[in-house]
């Protein structure tokens, strides 16, 4: 029975986890229809921003805001210089978000090496429940992880911010017709996006070791979690997308390898995919 509860423990952590990793996308792809594959590289420097600011001697806690906020920066930057002039245009706005992801990978490495990084673990001890024991941050990382997504959720669905972008995204022309800036509403959610990524990268940083590449597994399952769970279900949708990818994932590997696992899943996901082509919770939003 202990051995059941903890692989339901673990898959909701799991779940949690790649849910705050897929936010940024989510927001991001989601609400814009942007196919942001520069995702992965902004969730790599967020990391990376969090180990030179803790490495410097400043604390965890406000390493990782100022580690998001920079991130955010670089994706202000990024959409005012070069996404803005291509927002109807999909296939070019994938173009210059992987072409991003080249060139910040490449300044990632000239700036901080290629050596392996370690953000020292702020929660290093453990919570026990009965016979078990959980991972003190990783289980603070995953409620984090559920407080932002319901705080995106609720900014969605009950402010006048998120009704303006609900219009937006429903029917641009009527929106700017009734006077809002598409413009400004796009580079806010661009630049929140990428805000998010940079948080995620962050807050995963002291359970990983950090390299320039560690974007890239988040960038291929956050896709899979957003296209899963449907564009635009911000919450719920990122959720069950994340348990599809992540969490079922530790369920697989009880009975076979985990790399076994893994391809099982993506298996799963495709088949999904082919018959939920718009996502699992398509038309409740």
């Amino acid at each position: 029975m202990s051995d059941i509860i903890g692989v339901a423990i673990d898959s909701v952590l799991i779940t949690l986890v790649l849910s705050l990793a897929a936010s940024g996308l989510a927001v991001v792809f989601g609400l814009i229809g942007v196919i942001n594959m520069g995702h992965g590289a902004m969730l790599t420097l967020g990391a990376y921003l969090t180990w030179a600011t803790t490495t410097a001697g400043l604390p965890f806690i406000l390493a990782v805001p100022l580690a998001a906020f920079g991130v955010a920066i670089v994706g202000l930057l990024l959409e005012h210089v070069l996404i803005r002039h291509f927002y109807s245009k999909p296939f070019e706005t994938l173009l210059l978000t992987w072409g991003f992801f080249m060139v910040s990978t490449e300044v990632i490495k000239i700036v901080f090496g290629t050596d392996f990084r370690a953000v020292s673990n702020p929660l290093p001890g453990t919570i026990e429940i009965g016979a078990l024991q959980i991972p003190a941050y990783r289980a603070v990382v995953a409620v984090l992880s559920l407080l932002i997504l319901l705080t995106i959720g609720f900014i969605y669905k009950k402010t006048t911010f998120g009704l303006r972008i609900r219009a937006l995204v429903q029917n641009q022309e009527v929106a700017s017709l009734l006077g809002q800036d598409a413009s400004m509403l796009y580079k806010q959610v661009f630049v929140a996006g990428a805000f998010l990524s940079g948080l995620a990268g962050a807050l995963i940083s002291p359970m990983l070791s950090i390299d320039p590449y560690i974007g890239n597994v988040y960038l291929v399952r956050s896709f899979f979690v957003v296209t899963l769970g449907g564009l635009g279900l911000l919450v719920e949708g990122t959720i069950i997308g994340s348990f599809v990818i992540g969490g079922s994932e530790t369920i697989f590997a009880l009975a076979t390898s985990q790399v076994f696992a893994q391809t099982i899943v993506f298996v799963l996901a495709v088949v999904l995919l082919r018959f939920f082509p718009r996502g699992l919770l398509a038309g409740r939003d």
